[in-house]
């Protein structure tokens, strides 16, 4: 029987399901008496500190086997044990109801929870699973347990409804072959921890569990998100010549680290990486990325209680382009949302945020924190090669007002002799139908352009990309989403400026190819994707890139598109590019 979910951790899974029950923490309801109370607090605080315990260990275990990076996915369940709210309201409901601790901390947990599962925003609904881990490790010892631990009995493959990123963490790697749930997304913690160990994993499998017995063989596609239960031996058998190329084509893809993205006619492609936080530079420099893409600057301001100070925010910039230089290093200014900040900034919930206070919009709205950030961006740019772009820019007005205050700080720092780069680049993201129609207005003021192909995409077919019921509609190659690019980069070689590409689309290797051949100057990837585009760059003269691309614009679907990659970039590219692709 074949399932199909999302792709959340690439790899290919082959032996037998071990299915992961749901745990079942029964918290009995009872009063507690007046001269219990303090006990019953105490015994509560105990639980706090033996859970927290707990989560040190966990994130001291995958900090010494994935690095601090990985690691600080934990600190968000450590703030959230420390939170004080969490602790005065469990032990004041205590005082006032009487009713016991677990009961209490339960209610307080799933109302969390429920919150967080109506907010619109993807990062926050996906921490929706966190507080879940948080209340499980913590009721386990209201309740007389302890430690949850999943043995597995030998070499298994993990099927599960949820599974929490503690989970992950703990399981055996020597064992597991692959992770499966019924929900989930691909930017949750739980998959995040399943990348970042190299277990390959799908999420969002519905059924999966009323299909599958502990002990019946099981396949995983890491790469498609499909699922086989109880193949036949023909299907094994492919399954795992997959997974044998795999690995090895990860050992040869390490033979491309210092060769350059440049087409076999000589067409150079800068070909950076996409990351968030400022301890990924090493996966960089390991993936032989030309520099830095795309550098999600949000981490300063999610998942904590007070602003980030200006001096806080140069020492990471700082770090971040000394460590690259000189490679070069663009960092996004604040992409946030009314769903997607903390309460220190004073928002309110949007009823359709997407369309709401988001990226540029927000920043402007909030001149001083904006204006900290870019200080902190143009003192850093002192001490390496950095750029600077905006995102979600949807109008010209916008871009000037955004780059005035870029004038005026660099202005500030001149006069008070700090020194920055004065030739710095400040481009900003095409995110929008509107930037890409006013690309060549647009041109005249920006440095350069990087088309965030998520976003493009989501707004040119008017279709939420977190919509489940979406996903099969969802299509990047649309002719409308590849014309806006095509006249994005026409737009902006017109102007004398370099445009690149940092979204989904440009980690594909076959769409890479494509996208050279529309004239994109830079692609910028996820570090595990960049060895594949690598590869592909380096697999097709920019002529036969340019003619496939021409005919891609002539077609009429998107279907139509895939049919032509296939057809004719696919014999050009080496298997390795390719990611161990079925062959069925």
């Amino acid at each position: 029987m074949k399932l199909s979910g999302i792709a959340a951790s690439p790899g290919i899974g082959v032996g037998p399901a071990f299915v992961l029950e749901s745990e079942e923490l029964a918290v009995r309801e009872f009063k507690v008496p007046a001269e219990g109370v303090e006990s019953e607090i105490e015994f509560f605080d105990k639980a706090l500190l033996l859970s927290r315990r707990d989560v040190a260990q966990l994130r001291d275990g995958i900090a010494a086997e994935l690095g601090e990076h990985e690691a600080e996915i934990y600190d968000a369940h450590v703030m959230m044990l420390d939170d004080p709210e969490l602790h005065r309201a469990v032990v004041e409901g205590i005082r006032s109801t009487h009713r016991n601790a677990g009961v209490v901390f339960r209610d307080y947990m799933s109302g969390v929870a429920a919150r967080l599962e109506r907010v619109e925003d993807e990062y926050l609904r996906e921490r929706h699973a966190d507080v879940l881990d948080v209340e499980r490790r913590v009721l386990r010892y209201l309740v007389g347990g302890g430690q949850r631990r999943v043995a597995l009995p030998g070499p298994a493959v993990v099927i599960a409804h949820d599974i929490g990123p503690s989970d992950v963490a703990m399981l055996d790697r020597s064992k597991v072959l692959g992770v499966v749930t019924e929900v989930g997304s691909r930017t949750s913690h739980s998959a995040i921890v399943a990348r970042g160990r190299g277990i390959p994993a799908v999420v969002g499998a519905r059924g999966v569990i009323e299909h599958v017995k502990t002990g019946e063989m099981s396949l995983v596609d890491g790469f498609t998100g499909e699922v086989e239960l109880n193949p036949d031996p023909d299907t094994v058998a492919r399954y795992q010549a997959r997974r044998a190329r795999f690995d090895q084509d990860t050992l040869d893809l390490r033979g491309l680290q210092g060769q350059p993205a440049v087409t076999p006619d000589g067409k150079r492609i800068e070909l950076g990486a996409n990351i968030e936080l400022p301890d990924e530079v090493e996966q960089v420099m390991s993936a032989g990325a030309d520099g830095v893409g795309l550098f999600r600057t949000e981490f300063f301001y999610l998942d904590r209680a007070e602003l980030p100070s200006e001096e806080e925010q140069f020492e990471a910039y700082r770090a971040v382009a000394e460590r690259l230089a000189p490679r070069p290093v663009v960092f996004r200014t604040m992409d946030l949302g009314g769903d997607k900040v903390a309460s220190y900034l004073g928002t309110t919930h949007e009823t359709n945020p997407f369309l709401g206070y988001r990226g540029i919009r927000f920043a402007l709205h909030h001149p001083e924190v904006f204006r900290a950030q870019l200080r902190a961006i143009y003192r850093a740019s002192a001490f390496g090669q950095v750029r600077l772009m905006f995102p979600m820019i949807s109008r010209l007005d916008e871009l000037e007002r955004a780059t005035a205050l870029c004038a005026e700080v660099a202005a500030e720092l001149a006069r008070t002799g700090v020194p920055f780069d004065r030739s710095l680049q400040v481009g900003m993201m095409v995110e929008t139908p509107s930037a890409v129609w006013e690309a060549d207005l647009m041109a005249r003021i920006a440095s350069f352009f990087s088309i965030g192909t998520n976003d493009l995409t989501q707004y040119t077919l008017a279709m939420d990309r977190d919509n489940e019921q979406l996903a099969q509609l969802y299509e990047p190659l649309s002719p409308a989403v590849l014309r806006s690019i095509r006249h994005t980069v026409d737009s902006g070689h017109a102007a004398g400026r370099w445009v690149g590409v940092c979204g989904e689309m440009a980690g594909d290797p076959r769409v890479a190819v494509l996208l050279v051949g529309l004239g994109v100057d830079e692609l910028s990837v996820s570090c595990f994707d960049l060895p594949r585009v690598k590869a592909a760059i380096r697999s097709v003269t920019l002529d036969r890139a340019r003619e496939l691309a021409q005919q891609a614009l002539d077609v009429s679907s998107a279907s139509a598109v895939r049919d032509l990659l296939a057809q004719h970039v696919d014999p050009m590219l080496p298997a390795l590019a390719l990611g161990a692709q079925s062959d069925s």
